[in-house]
């Protein structure tokens, strides 16, 4: 094996890690903050989308509409809940990235913690000036929802459209 094929194959390891690591930021940041670890997460011109299915579509387009997802979502310690990253899949081609994960959400409940619901997750995810990865464009397919009472359901004060 060459050095040139050795560097190549070292970087594509240290990319993909770094990937599967903001994967892991992203629902860090979602369920403990701050506002910022969270919305650095994504570009400045990120889109996250909730593909129509088991709830209603939803989009948030931009830094701010992203900061107001994360106010009208819920956080520790007022409610505790895990938004768990599962089979990252990712494929780097240079400077972007194609992400494929699974997302579970584990919610606390007065009778036990319960699975709330379960998403598989497709990232465009690209390589920014300051050298880190972030979620260019998110779309989230709901698989799964429960509608159980508790605790209060995230997003229930934005439009379907933000942005």
């Amino acid at each position: 094996m060459s050095s040139e094929s050795l560097e190549a194959l070292v970087q594509g390891l240290v990319d993909e890690r770094a990937i599967t690591r903001r994967l892991y930021d992203y629902a860090h940041g979602l369920d403990y903050g701050p506002e910022e670890a969270f919305v650095d997460n994504f570009t400045d011109d990120a889109t996250w989308q909730r593909l129509p299915g088991r709830r209603p579509a939803q989009v948030f387009s931009g830094r701010a509409a992203l900061q107001q997802m994360y106010r009208d979502h819920v956080h520790a310690p007022e409610y505790f809940h895990k938004h768990m990253v599962a089979n990252a899949k990712v494929d780097v081609d240079g400077d972007t990235a194609a992400a494929r994960s699974y997302l579970i959400l584990i919610a606390e409940h007065p009778t036990g913690p319960y699975v709330r619901g379960f998403s598989r997750c497709t990232d465009h995810i690209i390589r920014c000036a300051d050298g880190q990865w972030r979620i260019q464009d998110r779309k989230a397919e709901l698989e799964n929802w429960s509608d159980r009472d508790f605790p209060p359901r995230p997003w229930t004060q934005t439009p379907e459209v933000v942005g």
